[in-house]
């Protein structure tokens, strides 16, 4: 068989990583839209897997933190699966974060992606956290409701009360960033920098809910949702605040759930009519895999 061929990505790439990830969740990858980060990260490391002389497969290593590798992207052709090129990208980019120090090495796939659970798996990588992926689809503004005020938190509040949350215990202490889940302890305001929104509720000068968001960078696409915790009926006025100040966009979560737990802010959104790929099952893993 022809043996695989590793390089970095190049500009040139663009038609055809456009053409494999059209094939992905019905054409909704979200890799062409973060390909001009990937290739302007001067820390980050691309890589393309050619069979043949065609590129068939790709993906992205960057950082979470100095030590801590985040792995992203990896995708194959289905019409070349069973070739190696997901095997060969997954040792070349293991390798290279070994080369530079790293300490540990996390990432995120979904119960859907078998072939590459079963290659990260083989390669030592430990499932440490699971949680369901929820969108809430563009609603009418609601009407104002009566209630406590709606407040700003500064960061080093909001690292406060994510630390001492239910949601974050439940998260196996995983703070989740889109697809990308922040290992909190190891620093926890950079898990809560340049959030767009944090926002939260106040009873007797104490903070008692939070929710904390992030819109995309065009400000067109989804907003995402990372996290929401607090009294179930604080909560569901933050979301509707969320709402109103984003009116007309869908809102993306990562919620946590492990086994039959399953954090307070699920039962909320299934309320909100929020959809979700696998019947509100977990179905979003972060793998870990320590190196030294």
């Amino acid at each position: 068989m022809e043996p695989i061929s590793l390089r970095r990505l190049a500009p040139e790439d663009r038609p055809r990583i456009l053409e494999i990830s059209s094939q992905i969740w019905d054409g909704h990858d979200w890799v062409p839209g973060a390909f001009d980060e990937w290739l302007a990260d001067p820390a980050g490391e691309t890589v393309a897997a050619e069979w043949a002389g065609v590129l068939i497969g790709f993906a992205r290593r960057t950082w979470l933190h100095p030590s801590h590798a985040w792995f992203e992207g990896i995708r194959t052709d289905p019409a070349h699966r069973g070739k190696g090129a997901g095997r060969a990208i997954t040792e070349h980019l293991i390798e290279g974060a070994r080369r530079d120090g790293t300490e540990k090495i996390h990432l995120s796939t979904h119960i859907d992606n078998e072939a590459s659970i079963h290659i990260i798996e083989s390669y030592g990588f430990e499932r440490v956290a699971s949680f369901v992926y929820l969108e809430g689809r563009p609603v009418d503004t609601p009407p104002e409701e009566i209630g406590p005020e709606i407040v700003p938190v500064r960061e080093e509040e909001a690292a406060w009360f994510v630390d001492r949350s239910a949601f974050l215990e439940l998260a196996q202490r995983r703070f989740p960033r889109g697809w990308r889940f922040f290992p909190f302890d190891v620093d926890p305001l950079s898990a809560v920098a340049r959030l767009e929104t944090r926002m939260g509720i106040r009873r007797d000068g104490a903070l008692v809910a939070l929710a904390c968001a992030r819109q995309s960078v065009d400000g067109t696409g989804p907003v995402t949702l990372n996290f929401a915790d607090g009294a179930p009926d604080d909560v569901r006025r933050l979301l509707g605040e969320m709402h109103r100040r984003y009116a007309g966009r869908t809102i993306e979560t990562m919620v946590p759930k492990q086994g039959d737990q399953e954090a307070a802010l699920l039962a909320i959104l299934r309320e909100l009519d929020y959809e979700t790929w696998h019947n509100y099952a977990a179905a979003v893993f972060v793998y870990e895999l320590a190196l030294r």
